[in-house]
């Protein structure tokens, strides 16, 4: 009996583990993104009030910061999850296994519309976007 409510708090404690660890990940690339367009910035406010002109780079990095990347890392994380709810479902007895079905099968779905949105890359900018 004690065992059976073990496995469904190391279930949850596992989702919890790698949702927090994403979010993290996430918040730490935000940060490092904010802090280079900040210094990309103090570059060129320097610039112009030693009444230079930026160099070009700065622009281009500025430019490039802003497309968007391919989600390869939730492609990753939701077919983990996928994959464990995938296990639980193959685990579970009764009732529980119909919760672990819908949970695995939308991690699942999720994932594969992740991935397919890194192959490709809606609104990456190509160089005939302005032709249409």
């Amino acid at each position: 009996m004690i065992s059976a409510g073990w496995d469904n708090w190391m279930v949850a404690l596992f989702i919890f583990g790698a949702v927090a660890v994403s979010m993290l990940g996430a918040g730490w690339s935000q940060w490092l993104e904010h802090k280079r367009r900040s210094q990309a910035m103090d570059l060129i406010k320097a610039a112009l009030e030693a009444g230079k002109e930026p160099p070009a780079i700065v622009y281009e990095q500025i430019k490039k910061a802003n497309q968007s990347k391919p989600p390869w890392s939730e492609v990753v994380v939701f077919t983990a999850l996928g994959f464990g709810f995938w296990i639980a479902f193959s685990q579970a007895d009764g009732e529980s296994r119909t919760a672990f079905l819908v949970v695995a099968s939308t991690m699942t779905v999720t994932a594969l519309g992740c991935l397919a949105l890194a192959i490709m890359r809606p609104g990456s900018g190509g160089k005939n976007d302005d032709a249409a």
